[in-house]
């Protein structure tokens, strides 16, 4: 493949001293070939093996650049350095043959080898051709590298990046992106399409796009957006239930303290409160509009309320357990219960208050029920148990239709879509299912939880449906297609340990839902966009290992290129997905971390040439080089005022660096290992840097040395991130694992292991 610059060719300055004892010059020894000598394919590997450094962009002494034929012929102060048809006449043969001084490659640098006489034959043999570049006849002739599948257990975390809020996690796994929740802990969605391994991701500062670098493409794709909106407090107890009015405006909410509490949603303020009667409010429910809210618990009755005054209209009593779910039908003539005793109950509602209408009873779980709905057009009803049952009835007569037998553990809940036509229930067997109503077929299951599954709940439109869990979390599906959209864990700030079981769940709208919870509380959410791939970057020469967005998200710059032959940088303006600018020949090797200033005018790149340079965004023209580490430059990051650096590398240090004077102003105190990647943290001197030692630290930039260490890896740390508010670390590990810290606390607080092929994976 000849997707790449040449590497340079060492010449001495011509105006350099001439040794003593000129050496001897060599035998050319020309090989006899009908064949031409093809430029691309074996003078370029002699140059490279022989004379790599000073003649390329990065140093060009004596004006000559050798990156190229047309650099060669340009030549530099003596002129072209061939002459095409002449070899003998040009002064690259004459040098690299030792017949004229001074000689090429300096005999005083060990490390480059003279030319042999095969060599110097081929070399003849091209410029007496011609010195055609064939180049480009084949790159086209040239068959395409096949990537074939990754070996098993290959699945390192190369790279990795946390959202803003510091709330999602974006970690490339072997070939795919894994999208996290940390506050949950649940993956969002894997997405493919890579060929080889991830080596770069980075969130947009907006976290709207996501970007991940793999083998010659970035893959954009645009990410779901979201968080809590209101916490609702005033509960004494676990929130056991909620209920939502048909526009979302009203909610309704039971408790083990046995308060009934009404809501409005928006503003996230109590409206009302109620005692129920019999103690524990275990069960709500809410008419479309609002007017009548229900109550049941532990005692078996249900109470019918206004929800104007709060006034008692009727009690129903017969239930000789608990009641868990209840549900009015969509005309409010019947109210629907289900309970431990192991019946369902549908109570007709008459409109006199004195009147009481027998109810029907429906006998058949084999233990508690303990969920029930009703669909829309009030004829089915449909009930879930311990049993492991789903099972259909009649909502007008009570008779029973119907059985499914498929979950392996407890059903806890069961809801219909809007229009009826789906229905999902979910299990204390870890999974959620979603059924085609007409005929009760299977239509997806969802998985990959660790917990039970508490609740369902589908967005107003039916294309989306929320499932809550005891361990803590909600994540919502994309019902069409069954992939991921966004999750939340109901996490109190103030607490550490486990997140508080989610009890029940209940849309707002079509993106606004809200979460009942064992710590008491509710909690709204609300969230935006969707996962799609929304276009690529490329071709790049080859791994992309760099990327970064600038402040405003208006351009995103990309990084990489072939290892001891080219550092490639390029620039794209995101909203078009064009190119803007190729920096191809800044660095000499790959780029292995770039970073746009605070202001986005400046762009920092540091690479495996051990050179950090700025470069002007504008017209490309490199500013400022640093130069110091003694390794490959693997990450660099700026002060939040723009005014100093910070780089890391394989050489085991982090260094500092005034920005305006070029000065080196310190070298930290160094790690055990490489240090793979650098962060400035916001509001103090501290720097965070993660290193292949297993040890995540913080760096105090005053006087370089460590303030904090982070634990719990158990594996070579490959790339790290931090929330823009320098409260959240995330790093990822050599042995698939990721790990999120908070700031302050040694031991991860979320760990994302290697797991099986997820529920839901998007590959193009």
């Amino acid at each position: 493949m000849i997707e790449r610059i040449l590497p340079a060719f060492v010449f001495l300055s011509y105006l350099s001293t001439l040794a003593a004892a000129p050496p001897a010059p060599i035998a050319v020894k020309t090989p006899d070939r009908k064949t031409p000598v093809s430029y691309a394919k074996e003078i370029v590997d002699i140059l490279d093996a022989k004379c790599a450094g000073c003649h390329g962009a990065a140093l060009a002494e004596n004006r000559l650049n050798m990156e190229s034929v047309a650099g060669i012929l340009k030549g530099g102060k003596k002129g072209a350095a061939i002459v095409p048809g002449k070899a003998d006449q040009s002064l690259l043969f004459q040098m690299a043959a030792h017949r004229v001084e001074p000689a090429m490659p300096p005999v005083e640098k060990k490390q480059f080898p003279p030319l042999t006489p095969e060599e110097l034959g081929l070399l003849k043999l091209w410029i007496d051709a011609g010195a055609k570049d064939d180049s480009a006849e084949v790159e086209a002739k040239e068959t395409p590298i096949e990537l074939g599948e990754l070996p098993p257990g290959v699945q390192p975390v190369e790279a990795i990046d946390l959202t803003a809020d510091g709330r999602r996690v974006a970690l490339g796994r072997a070939n795919v992106v894994q999208v996290d929740d940390v506050d949950s802990g649940i993956e969002i969605i894997t997405l493919g399409g890579h060929r080889d391994l991830v080596q770069s991701i980075r969130f947009s500062p907006d976290g709207k796009t996501l970007a991940a670098g793999g083998y010659r493409d970035v893959i954009l794709w645009s990410a779901p957006t979201g968080g809590e909106i209101k916490t609702l407090e005033g509960h004494g107890d676990q929130v056991k239930s909620i209920a939502a009015t048909r526009d979302g405006k009203t909610l309704v909410s039971g408790s083990i303290d046995g308060s009934v509490r009404l809501w409005d949603a928006a503003a996230g303020k109590e409206t009302r409160k109620i005692d129920h009667p019999g103690g524990q409010t275990l069960a709500v429910a809410i008419t479309d509009d609002g007017k009548s809210i229900a109550s049941a618990g532990r005692d078996g009755s249900i109470v019918i309320w206004n929800a104007a005054d709060g006034a008692r209209v009727r009690v129903f009593k017969g239930h000789a357990g608990a009641v868990n779910s209840l549900v009015f039908s969509r005309d409010v003539k019947r109210i629907v219960s289900a309970s431990d005793d192991g019946t369902c109950r549908i109570q007709p509602i008459d409109q006199d208050p004195q009147k009481s209408l027998d109810p029907f009873i429906l006998s058949g779980h084999r233990g508690a029920v303990r969920g029930v709905a009703v669909s829309p057009d009030g004829r089915i009803l449909i009930s879930v148990g311990d049993d492991k049952t789903i099972r259909f009835w009649n909502a007008i007569d009570g008779k029973a239709t119907g059985v499914i037998e498929e979950h392996s553990g407890a059903v806890l809940t069961v809801a219909f879509a809007p229009d009826g036509e789906t229905f999902a229930t979910a299990s204390a067997d870890k999974t959620a299912r979603l059924y085609r109503t007409s005929d009760r077929s299977l239509i997806r299951s969802f998985a990959g939880r660790n917990a039970p599954l508490t609740s369902v709940a589908f967005s107003s439109t039916g294309r989306e449906i929320a499932i809550s869990a005891a361990d803590g979390g909600v994540k919502v599906w994309n019902v069409g297609d069954g992939r991921g959209v966004i999750a939340f864990g109901h996490m109190n700030p103030k607490a550490n340990g486990p997140l508080p079981p989610i009890n029940a769940a209940a849309y707002l709208g079509e993106r606004t839902f809200a979460t009942a919870s064992a710590d008491k509380t509710i909690k709204t959410w609300n969230y935006e966009g969707t996962w799609s791939e929304i276009g690529r970057l490329g071709p790049h020469v080859f791994r992309v290992s760099a990327i970064d967005f600038n402040r405003d998200g208006s351009l995103i710059a990309t990084g990489g290129g072939e290892p001891s032959r080219s550092g490639e940088i390029k620039i794209w303006n995101l909203p078009k997905r064009t190119l803007v600018r190729s920096l191809d020949t800044i660095h000499s090797d790959t780029i292995y971390g770039l970073r746009f200033s605070p202001d986005g005018a400046l762009l920092a790149s540091a690479a495996a040439d051990k050179f950090l340079k700025v470069t002007n965004v504008a017209d490309g023209k490199t500013i400022k080089t640093f130069e110091g580490h003694t390794g490959h430059v693997l990450g660099v990051d700026w002060d939040p005022d723009g005014k100093r650096i910070v780089s890391c590398g394989a050489d085991n240090v982090i260094k500092l660096w005034n920005y305006e004077t070029g000065d080196q102003i310190r070298t930290f105190q160094p790690a055990g290992k490489q240090i793979t990647s650098v962060r400035r943290i916001a509001g103090g001197p501290f720097t965070l840097g993660a290193s292949g030692d297993k040890t995540l630290r913080i760096w105090n930039a005053d006087n370089g040395g460590v303030q904090e260490n982070y634990h719990g890896a158990n594996d070579y740390l490959f790339a790290a991130a931090m929330s823009a508010d320098g409260t959240r670390f995330a790093a990822g590990c050599a042995d698939g694992v990721a790990l999120v810290w908070r700031r302050g606390q040694d031991q991860p607080f979320r760990k994302f292991e290697p797991a099986a092929p997820a529920t839901s994976t998007v590959k193009k």
